[in-house]
């Protein structure tokens, strides 16, 4: 009695270019804020600002009480003038003195001091001089400012309100949010192999400011319009979340990003390369953690075969070793499936049509060890390190822990 065959829907194995990403979570940052605060005290006369909007570096935000200072001002301006009325009779004293002196007319220790009455009328000028620039610096702190040009919060105060020289609260926050940053995190484990790549490529490249960042609203469904730059990477890990900070920078001229929003990024790294992927509902994994697929051989039959895997590619798996080109995958119908079973094959849509597949046969081969030999101290890093991008642990130190886990997405096999 001949076996029947089993309907499966396959796939046929094609390398594909991948972009090499680190997808990670972060935060938006103010590209500067400002906390406005008085450097004198005194009454709030009038508020000069239309809160949350607008404001230009320069543009006055508020008026405190004048009075008090322009007295001040003004006795100052008296005083120098007092001091330089006193330096000018000191320096006729001394001009007289030194025609007479030559006659005997006056004697040495009166010229002497005249000479040091009029050293001291100049110093008496140049303390002058410094009370009238004080007063009049403390003047014009009457007129608070916007010290940048951004978006203005909520003010603190009104009208009438008893402001003091640098107070702790803030009487406003000019937020500038064009560009902003947006904050990156990735695990200490991570942004070492990040930071080695990036050492490597920056030897062809001027800056690290040339990798791009492509970013992703809280959904992670709408990519933003714009593309950032790394600007900068953070050389101490966080304590609490073990983590590194990446700081890039976006320009946001319609203000969709604000100061606090979570958003995810990728960082674009060293460009694209080819490699295998795979549907992840393929892949089997078994109660030791071991993953396998099922290939369609020559002769029509179900053949299992043990892979390695790396990072996630959307919704498939990048596949490290155990498959070449043109082999035939099976997608749909492996459940009841054992070595050996003849199978009734029927191809099925795997998106290959819409990724650069132009790879000669079997360019992959040799790329890594078969699955069932030990792997080096490098290979295992690397492995771990390509596991790992999978948001797994950077989303834990923005968000909570998140459960990615793979049984989740693939079938166990009962052992």
């Amino acid at each position: 009695m001949s076996q029947q065959a089993i309907d499966v829907g396959f796939v046929e194995i094609k390398p594909v270019m991948i972009q090499r990403t680190n997808q990670l979570p972060g935060r938006v940052v103010s590209y500067q804020v400002a906390e406005i605060r008085p450097q004198v005290s005194g009454i709030i006369q009038s508020r000069l600002f239309k809160e949350g909007s607008y404001v230009e570096e320069g543009q006055q935000l508020y008026q405190i009480d004048p009075a008090r200072y322009e007295a001040d001002y003004e006795m100052a301006t008296a005083n120098l003038e007092d001091a330089e009325a006193r330096k000018q009779n000191a320096q006729n004293l001394v001009n007289r003195y030194k025609t007479l002196i030559a006659s005997n007319a006056v004697s040495q220790q009166e010229y002497d001091n005249a000479l040091a009455s009029l050293a001291q009328a100049r110093a008496a000028v140049s303390l002058a001089e410094a009370e009238v620039k004080t007063a009049k610096i403390n003047l014009d702190y009457t007129r608070v400012y916007a010290p940048i040009s951004g978006y203005i919060s909520p003010s603190s105060i009104t009208k009438g309100a008893l402001v003091t020289s640098q107070q702790a609260m803030p009487l406003a926050t000019v937020r500038q949010l064009d560009p902003v940053y947006v904050d990156l995190s990735q695990s200490a484990a991570e942004v070492r192999d990040l930071q080695e790549r990036l050492s490597a490529s920056r030897l062809n490249k001027a800056s690290q400011s040339e990798y791009e960042v492509s970013l992703y609203l809280r959904n992670a469904k709408k990519i933003y319009p714009h593309k950032g730059v790394l600007d900068a990477t953070d050389v101490a890990v966080d304590v609490q979340t073990g983590s590194i900070r990446l700081r890039s920078v976006f320009d946001n001229p319609d203000t969709v990003l604000l100061p606090g929003m979570f958003v995810w990024a990728s960082i674009k790294e060293l460009g694209s390369s080819k490699q295998i992927v795979i549907p992840q509902k393929s892949v089997v994994i078994d109660a030791k953690g071991m993953k396998s697929v099922w290939l369609i051989d020559a002769e029509n039959k179900a053949a299992k075969t043990p892979i390695r895997t790396g990072a996630a590619y959307g919704n498939n798996w990048i596949v490290l070793n155990g498959l070449e080109t043109g082999d035939r995958l099976i997608v749909e119908g492996t459940m009841m499936l054992r070595p050996g079973d003849l199978v009734k094959p029927k191809p099925i849509d795997a998106g290959y049509d819409d990724m650069n597949t132009d790879v000669p046969p079997n360019s992959l081969k040799n790329q890594s060890p078969p699955p069932n030999e030990p792997k080096t101290n490098s290979e295992q890093s690397q492995q771990d390190s390509l596991e790992s991008s999978v948001v797994n642990g950077s989303e834990k130190s923005m968000e909570g822990k998140t459960d990615h886990s793979e049984t989740n997405q693939h079938t166990i096999e009962k052992r």
